[in-house]
């Protein structure tokens, strides 16, 4: 039955808050080669430096990395970046080289001091000098997953403030008392993990010297054992209180059985700062150290168990304060453990009983706390596991051992998750709803090392952040090196030719309509013949633009007039300048990157209809909708449609074999246009005229389109139409730079990671 603190938490109606919690999670992982062998790679590069990175180290090992997670309030949180950080780990790897995605290590050398450790400071050579010489290399090579964990601090408050600020001396010693119950209550209650979670049946061999000292049959857990597995043998830390646990951990230090309370490898931990700053302020969170890595997901850890993990811990909240002596007890909950841990996963557990009993509880508890509805769906998977032994991860992994070993297995799935992660690198896995360019951004940003912070998913809102320095960053390329006026002026086309023309660019000519009426009289007695554009006056991605490249019907005016109108009631109609598009990203004053923009466009093979051949365009993986990849697919709307008719053809037309028909003539990517680099083809004297076109609009980060006849030919002044600037893009979608359809990827949101913070060094190339 729950204890009187549950039924406070009900009587306050304080249930929701029990939903809510801190969590994060620190995974670590060896890497090794194609064939199963530790890789003698060193660190990536890639990743910054290891003496700050915040989510990207080594462990002990050179090969043996770590990913440590921001804390976050929803568990659903802490998967998404765990997913992404694995993704710039496995992208930042050699080619050949893989994520072994088992706990036990791979097959180790048979002379252990071969094994390199890391010592990329001399305090880190130090300190795994001093594990190497107590523990052996081999132990230090187990990998695993950590689980932190704090309670709701609103829950935490409203307690103490409404039932308990009169039998607790401060709400820090309130808090510390329900961290010491969870903690209490989980290493009697660890055993229930290590059968639903455990994940080490066997070991490779060479993991001892003596291999023969294994047990002779599968087991669920061998890192969960305290025989085999990653622990302090014969060390007792106190759980009685916090008080009891830093005297505890100080006293092994002081007896040499700790070097240092980080050396304390106990399936839970009480973390604060530092041992003296838990005695003052309290415990901060709860570090769950048990769990093996998970070899069926690319995390290690899926969205199932860090929810359960969550019930679990408010379930040990709930249960009666362990009665009788603590120590006792905590050595009954080992050894509990230890038996689920070395039993064989082929059979039901010793302990079947006891299982479903706490499974039945947390499904009453579920119940009457009105949990949420994914608490539901964990438990529901970890009771499949408990009534039928062969669906826990151990049977599965035991099913896999081929020739007592489970390399081909793990070979197999380190092999496919980094497929996975890889396949797609326009996109940051667990954030694939964001836009690509702030996607880019947050992948260099954590492969760097620098801290991400997403403000507003939604609006494309993030933080990033090294040391003492912050910096907000919208939509991948925004940021506080524009000035406030610089989005207006150049999403205003109308003063944006105004300033360039004064300076004396050259600028198509036009005129800016209101009324329909007044359009359709110019038409008829202005345009002439002469080939024209109408567009709205403030749009981007080329919305709402049809492109006349002979003198228009009247009905085709009023129908592209009133389509411009669909995105602002003040269009623009202007002359037609022939020639090749090209966007000049321009960052700091220096043109980065050139693209040539060509519009949307098929070329027959003498068979297919253009419908069809649209239809096999878009095949092209790099293609897609709503601006989820770099290149979007070709459509056959109305302005497609007019396009066609200009051009004499029709969608079940056949094009002759060769032939390049276009879809539409403005060239935006966002609208089926193809994208091809030609930063190395371009004569440099362009280059001037687009930064000169930047310091002009006062702009750090922009995109200039410009007309250019022929890119080899240097531009001269006494022509001014070899060079016509037809806008500007304080938001100019790094994305098509950073994957073309032909040429070569520039990454230019490492620039502006650069420009940023040009106090860290960070390789643009």
């Amino acid at each position: 039955m729950p204890n009187q603190l549950f039924e406070n938490i009900k009587q306050l109606r304080l249930t929701p808050l029990l939903n809510q919690g801190a969590f994060g999670v620190e995974k670590e992982g060896q890497r090794v080669t194609g064939l199963g062998a530790l890789s003698q790679q060193p660190h990536p590069s890639e990743l910054g430096s290891r003496t700050f990175h915040p989510y990207i180290a080594t462990d002990f090992a050179e090969m043996q990395t770590e990913l440590v997670t921001d804390t976050f309030e929803q568990t659903v949180d802490v998967q998404q970046q765990l997913l992404a950080l694995e993704q710039v780990l496995q992208s930042s790897m050699a080619d050949s080289e893989y994520i072994w995605p088992l706990s036990m290590p791979p097959l180790l050398p048979d002379d252990e001091l071969t094994i390199p450790i890391s010592e990329y400071t001399p305090a880190v050579k130090a300190y795994r000098d001093y594990l190497t010489k107590r523990y052996g290399r081999r132990l230090q090579m187990v990998s695993g997953i950590h689980y932190n964990f704090s309670l709701s601090s609103t829950l935490i408050v409203r307690l103490f403030d409404e039932y308990y600020h009169d039998h607790y001396v401060s709400l820090k010693d309130f808090s510390d008392a329900l961290y010491i119950q969870i903690a209490q209550n989980y290493v009697r209650y660890h055993y229930v993990l290590t059968y639903l979670f455990g994940a080490s049946p066997i070991a490779e061999p060479g993991f001892l010297e003596d291999m023969t000292k294994l047990p002779e049959h599968p087991v669920r857990s061998l890192r969960s054992s305290e025989l085999f597995g990653y622990s302090n043998k014969q060390l007792l830390i106190h759980f009685d209180s916090v008080a009891a646990y830093v005297d505890s951990m100080r006293q092994a230090i002081a007896n040499g059985d700790l070097i240092s309370e980080r050396e304390f490898y106990g399936t839970v931990r009480l973390r604060s700062h530092s041992l003296d700053q838990m005695l003052e302020t309290g415990v901060d969170y709860l570090e769950f150290r048990g769990f093996d890595i998970n070899p069926y997901t690319a995390t290690g850890i899926d969205q199932q168990q860090l929810d359960f993990l969550h019930l679990f811990f408010m379930y040990l909240l709930s249960l009666p304060k362990l009665s009788g002596d603590l120590a006792t007890q905590i050595q009954t909950g080992r050894q509990l453990n230890d038996t689920v841990a070395l039993e064989n996963p082929l059979q039901p557990s010793q302990l079947q009983t006891q299982l479903k009993t706490v499974m039945a509880d947390l499904a009453q508890f579920i119940t009457d706390y009105h949990l949420n509805e994914r608490f539901k769906q964990a438990w529901t998977v970890m009771n499949e596991r408990v009534q039928d032994h062969r669906q826990t991860l151990s049977y599965r992994l035991t099913q896999a051992i081929e020739e007592d070993s489970l390399k081909a297995f793990a070979l197999k799935q380190a092999k496919r998750f980094k497929c996975e992660l890889t396949e797609t690198p326009y996109q940051l896995q667990g954030y694939t709803d964001m836009e690509l360019s702030t996607q880019m951004l947050m992948f260099d940003a954590f492969q760097k090392g620098l801290h991400v912070a997403v403000l507003d998913r939604d609006e494309q809102f993030i933080e990033l952040t090294y040391q003492h320095h912050h910096e907000l960053v919208k939509n991948g390329n925004i940021t506080s090196l524009d000035r406030l006026i610089s989005g207006p002026l150049v999403d205003n086309k109308v003063v944006t030719k105004i300033l360039l023309a004064s300076h004396g660019m050259r600028v198509p000519a036009g005129a800016e309509y209101t009324a329909l009426e007044t359009a359709v009289a110019d038409y008829q007695a202005a345009f002439g013949q002469r080939a024209i554009v109408i567009k709205p006056k403030h749009s981007n991605m080329g919305a709402g633009i049809t492109t006349f490249l002979t003198r228009p019907s009247e009905a085709d005016f009023i129908a592209a007039f009133k389509l411009a109108q669909t995105y602002d009631q003040q269009i623009l109609v202007e002359e037609f300048i022939a020639g090749s598009e090209y966007r000049f990203l321009v960052m700091n004053h220096k043109v980065q990157a050139v693209l040539e923009r060509i519009p949307a466009n098929v070329v027959g093979d003498g068979r297919s209809t253009i419908a069809q051949l649209v239809a096999k365009k878009n095949d092209n993986p790099l293609r897609g909708e709503a601006h989820l990849t770099p290149l979007q697919n070709i459509r056959l709307s109305e302005r497609e449609l007019l396009m066609l008719k200009q051009q004499g053809y029709r969608p079940e037309d056949v094009p002759l074999r060769g032939s390049q028909v276009f879809l539409l003539q403005n060239s935006n990517v966002s609208n089926g246009g193809d994208s091809v680099d030609v930063t190395d083809e371009m004569d440099q004297s362009y280059f001037a005229i687009a930064e000169q076109a930047a310091d002009i609009l006062n702009l750090n980060i922009t995109g200039i389109d410009i007309i250019v006849p022929n890119l080899y030919q240097p531009y001269d002044p006494e022509h001014p139409e070899m060079a016509v600037v037809l806008e500007a893009n304080y938001n100019p979608a790094m994305l098509m730079h950073l994957f073309p359809m032909m040429g070569q990827a520039r990454r230019v949101s490492m620039t502006v990671l650069q420009l940023l913070f040009p106090e860290l060094a960070i390789e643009t190339d």
